[in-house]
């Protein structure tokens, strides 16, 4: 957890190979007191994976109510809930019962996830997206209060470069 709220200007360019969408994307956000820095790398990563539908918007105030990232139907429900990091299992089966897709974006092989998969797998609209943890690791070490992300997604890889350095995870699975 940090002791006080960090703020940081995002400045990302998003190649996503997946939707043929490229896009940028310009926004405010922060570390808020009751966030760890993983959390926050995650939820950022989540948006760019989504950023795809304009829709899309990242929970700014790390609200346990609201999805991490999420895009709402004209309806007013979700029609898609990404979570990140460990969340809370009950309230996953919860959320999976009132949403047209539940995203998991979270650490691959991890206790949490080990814990977890053969509950999330009842539900025919949830998906798990595993990374590694070095590539979170990696982006935690080097981050900075401006955010100037190259961001390119395709099926199986997820790659940010900035001025300075260059991330591409190992493990980027979709089920």
């Amino acid at each position: 957890m940090s002791d006080k709220t960090r703020i940081f200007k995002a400045r990302f360019s998003i190649a996503d190979l997946r939707h043929q969408r490229n896009h940028k994307e310009i926004f405010t956000t922060a570390l808020t007191k009751n966030e760890t820095l993983e959390h926050f790398v995650l939820k950022l990563l989540g948006y760019c994976i989504l950023s795809y539908d304009s829709h899309a918007v990242l929970n700014k105030l790390a609200d346990k109510l609201q999805p991490d990232v999420g895009i709402l139907a004209l309806d007013e429900h979700y029609k898609t809930w990404l979570s990140v990091d460990k969340p809370d299992l009950d309230e996953l089966v919860k959320i999976a019962k009132q949403v047209d897709e539940l995203l998991i974006l979270t650490t691959g092989n991890s206790e949490w996830l080990t814990q977890s998969q053969s509950r999330l797998k009842l539900f025919d609209n949830s998906h798990i997206i595993e990374i590694d943890q070095q590539f979170i690791d990696d982006i935690q070490v080097d981050l900075t209060r401006s955010l100037n992300w190259d961001v390119t997604i395709d099926e199986s890889s997820l790659m940010i470069s900035d001025k300075v350095h260059c991330y591409e995870t190992k493990q980027f699975d979709w089920h």
